[in-house]
């Protein structure tokens, strides 16, 4: 099914060893999965750098105004990516990710809704931890650096200079006994604080 994902991630990380100097830290080593991988989102190259960090296919939930893009929807299409609405809860986004996670698919989520203008975490969404509850997968906090000086808001053509650096945290699973509001609300502390430590360390 991600034959030619698989084809394209080995191109990108090459591409990205030889031009940003692409380096990856790793908080521990992860299991077979599925996961939830919530990333910090600087940049349109930020779904290209955490795809290139994670070894297992991620299938990502990207704005639906992306897929009118033309040179971005092939490549949402080969991976699969899952339209979300940005201006509601989009339901049938998350049924859809709930289905690929309860087929052992890992999926990808910038929480912040949106690339964020100043580069730094300031409000999250809580779809990600929604899905975790609810699926029971554990939630991976990410964080991207050197995106936003590559590609910056607003520009679709990368320098061909600089470095970028991708560091994958450890597993934060759900507490399914506790009441889902009071998880939901628990676990969105804990992703935005490891995600801000993770950016300042």
């Amino acid at each position: 099914m991600f034959l030619l994902y698989r084809v394209l991630r080995l191109i990108g990380i090459a591409l990205l060893k030889i031009f940003y100097s692409f380096k990856v830290e790793r908080d521990g080593n992860l299991s077979k999965g599925p996961y939830i991988f919530v990333s910090n989102h600087q940049s349109l190259l930020d779904p290209v750098a955490v795809a290139c960090a994670i070894k297992t296919p991620i299938i990502f939930l990207a704005s639906s105004e992306l897929f009118n893009i033309y040179l971005l929807k092939p490549f949402l299409l080969i991976d699969k990516a899952i339209p979300i609405k940005k201006e509601s809860a989009d339901l049938k986004a998350i049924k859809k990710a709930l289905e690929r996670l309860k087929e052992g698919y890992s999926i990808g989520i910038f929480p912040e809704g949106g690339i964020s203008p100043k580069g730094v975490i300031e409000k999250i969404y809580e779809g990600a931890m929604y899905l975790a509850y609810k699926s029971g997968k554990p939630l991976v906090p990410v964080v991207v650096q050197g995106t936003k000086e590559v590609l910056p808001l607003g520009k679709y053509v990368p320098k061909l200079r600089g470095k970028i650096k991708v560091r994958v945290g450890e597993p934060i699973s759900p507490d399914l006994n506790k009441d889902i509001k009071a998880e939901i609300a628990e676990l969105k502390e804990k992703i935005k604080a490891r995600m801000k430590e993770m950016l300042a360390e």
